[in-house]
């Protein structure tokens, strides 16, 4: 009978002494795609992606207006040129397009790898300021938003972070 008191109060005594989850860890959590949408630094790196963008979509459009302007002089000179001179002309335009769409997929390619320096840039700009704004408020983890389901809005940090930001950067980086 000891015994059996002995083991309850043991179970008892380390059932009620169990931290449940207490912890003094310091978590936010931090949006950076409303800063790079919202921040100078970020519009302007937008902006310059933009116009790289709309560049290379008037120079893609403008090659393929050209070969459907060859293909349809060429489908309106079937009458006229014999047989082989239509079908050397019409390997020579498939090898144009072959060529339009390599330089296509060349563009699309390029402007993905720019794409992807510039937001690895700016993420490498303003990676120290977060540092700082952690170190200076005692912030152990910053969680990105869209892995949060829901949170404590006090816990969100993404409006400091962007005054700190346009303040860092006031004229485009």
């Amino acid at each position: 009978m000891k015994f059996k008191k002995f083991i309850i109060s043991i179970f008892l005594y380390f059932f009620f002494n169990i931290n449940v989850a207490s912890s003094n860890t310091s978590t936010v959590f931090i949006d950076i795609d409303f800063i790079l949408n919202n921040s100078i630094l970020g519009k302007q790196i937008l902006l310059d992606l933009e116009e790289l963008n709309k560049k290379n979509l008037d120079r893609i459009k403008n090659k393929e207006n050209a070969l459907n302007i060859k293909r349809d002089e060429i489908n309106k000179k079937k009458n006229i040129l014999s047989k082989e001179q239509i079908e050397k002309e019409i390997v020579l335009l498939n090898d144009s397009f072959k060529k339009y769409n390599v330089e296509k997929n060349n563009l699309l390619k390029d402007f993905k790898n720019i794409k992807k320096q510039k937001l690895d840039n700016f993420l490498k700009q303003i990676n120290p300021l977060i540092h700082e704004y952690m170190k200076k408020n005692s912030i152990d983890i910053i969680l990105d938003q869209r892995q949060i389901f829901i949170g404590n809005v006090n816990k969100d940090i993404t409006e400091k972070i962007l005054t700190i930001v346009n303040k860092k950067f006031p004229n485009n980086g």
